[in-house]
């Protein structure tokens, strides 16, 4: 299983802000951590879904059939879309947390690689992806509560 955790980190000290400041922070901040767990699974499920399979083909069997394959480095391609269907959003109890899990079997393997194939990262790429407006957002959200 592959997957990525947000959250708040010294929750204590951020507990006692929200305390002194109500709970528009709260809430913004709560809102914006669900935004972003599920923009990365968006991401990271479009990656799948709209690969090229520029790596070539390759023949599956139980039912037999030959497919297009992406190349190393590239996200991996769907097949049957079962990869995809499987990558989740799961918001903690305090909705202060997420993670963004894919609970296909094979989903570490083609994440970080095996000794036969080399990596197909989805996961670490969504997540790149939205760093720079998880913060931006994340910020303006205790800035705004804070006021």
């Amino acid at each position: 299983m592959a997957g990525f955790k947000l959250k708040v980190m010294n929750q204590n000290g951020f507990d006692s802000r929200i305390r002194k400041q109500g709970s528009s922070t709260e809430a913004n901040v709560k809102r914006v951590i669900n935004s972003i767990a599920n923009n990365i699974r968006n991401i990271a499920v479009s990656s799948i879904l709209q690969n090229s399979r520029s790596g070539g083909q390759t023949t599956r069997y139980n039912p037999k059939r030959t497919i297009n394959v992406s190349k190393a480095g590239d996200p991996p391609a769907s097949d049957s879309g079962y990869l995809a269907s499987q990558i989740v959003v799961k918001i903690d109890g305090n909705q202060l947390g997420a993670d963004i899990i894919s609970n296909a079997d094979y989903s570490e393997a083609l994440e970080y690689g095996t000794i036969k194939m080399g990596a197909r990262p989805f996961m670490q790429p969504a997540a790149e992806e939205s760093r720079k407006k998880y913060e931006q957002q994340l910020t303006k959200a205790i800035k705004s509560g804070l006021k």
